[in-house]
């Protein structure tokens, strides 16, 4: 704990999950003072096809989203 899951559209190599995965896990480090040893960070590419179901199954009647993104399509993120 705590374990950070990011999803995006698109594949990013592996040395951008590592940099990003590094951030994060820094920024939960120092604003939640957990220790590195207990922080996982998942980052996984998905296709625009995957998309929506991301969408419909994780985020749209989230309560627990932080921040809301500003699209209600998830096939043309208007």
């Amino acid at each position: 704990m705590p374990h950070i899951d990011v999803k995006l559209v698109g594949n990013p190599s592996d040395q951008q999950k590592k940099v990003v995965a590094e951030k994060i896990a820094k920024i939960i480090e120092d604003e939640f003072g957990k220790a590195r040893k207990y922080i996982s960070v998942s980052i996984e590419g998905k296709s625009f096809d995957e998309w929506s179901e991301v969408y419909y199954s994780e985020i749209k009647d989230n309560k627990n989203i932080v921040i809301k993104p500003q699209y209600t399509n998830p096939r043309t993120f208007q």
